[in-house]
């Protein structure tokens, strides 16, 4: 198996100290961890939530990769770009990519020191390409420990799924099922939403791939991250905090899916589409 859950995923911003504070009262979280790579030019801030964890990624000085999300974001506030796969062993992951036609360039190893406590890890980037145009890393967490802020009431506690636009669903099975090795557990199509629905599962996150229906998308087109759903211990009271807060979100309303209830949020969402949920029906 090359990935056994999601590690995390990628949110380029602007000024991640502005987007700290603007993400964290959405959240309802506390940042758990920071650092700045001066080599690249970029600083980097993680929230962990239970099942994966959100980093934010901004320029930060000179250096090329600050540089590169200056030029992508351009005058956007945010943009989810990239997705991280953990596995427990990176060299064995790296050759199982090759030999799976996924293009994995190098392992590049790193480390840094946040708060007194120190972590290492290595990644790999995956072939854009091979993945659909999306961005995809392979990273195996190597040692070290982060001190996990304690939540809020009414906050963020896991993702619940995160969303992926294709136009080319056999290339999605392909990539995720038999390449990455996630299992497959829906494969649905509605047709009153007008939509082809794979779901994915890996390390209780659940990928949500749609196709929609009306061809507005083509086989050939660029598959897109384009957002996702957080489940919160409860909705009723991340609706009060928000509110209290400044954020703007919807009316609590039923879910999709029976025994949820949900609520969009239109304000501090790093221009990414997002919902909140929770389970309690």
């Amino acid at each position: 198996m090359v990935c056994e859950a999601l590690d995390h995923f990628v949110i380029l911003v602007p000024d991640v100290e502005a987007a700290i504070q603007t993400y964290g009262l959405l959240l309802g979280r506390d940042v758990d961890w920071q650092h700045v790579n001066p080599d690249d030019g970029t600083a980097t801030a993680l929230f962990y939530l239970e099942n994966t964890n959100i980093e934010l990624m901004g320029p930060k000085g000179d250096g090329p990769v600050g540089a590169r999300i200056k030029e992508i974001l351009g005058e956007r506030k945010g943009a989810l770009t990239s997705l991280a796969f953990r596995t427990s062993d990176i060299r064995d992951a790296h050759f199982q990519a090759s030999r799976r036609g996924l293009k994995p360039e190098e392992i590049i190893s790193q480390a840094a020191t946040y708060g007194g406590l120190h972590r290492s890890w290595s990644r790999v980037r995956l072939g854009d390409a091979a993945f659909g145009e999306v961005k995809g890393f392979l990273v195996e967490q190597k040692d070290g420990a982060i001190s996990v802020r304690p939540p809020r009431v009414g906050s963020a506690v896991r993702l619940d799924h995160l969303v992926i636009n294709t136009g080319n669903p056999d290339r999605a099975m392909a990539l995720y099922g038999a390449k990455l090795g996630v299992r497959l557990a829906l494969d649905r199509t509605n047709e009153k939403w007008g939509a082809r629905f794979l779901f994915f599962r890996t390390g209780d996150v659940t990928l949500e791939i749609i196709q929609r229906l009306d061809g507005s998308v083509g086989a050939d087109d660029k598959d897109q991250l384009w957002g996702m759903t957080y489940e919160v211990d409860n909705l009723d009271d991340a609706h009060l905090r928000l509110g209290v807060g400044g954020v703007q979100v919807s009316e609590v309303r039923a879910g999709r899916k029976p025994g949820t209830r949900v609520m969009s949020v239109k304000s501090h969402d790093l221009g990414v589409p997002t919902l909140l949920l929770d389970k309690r029906g």
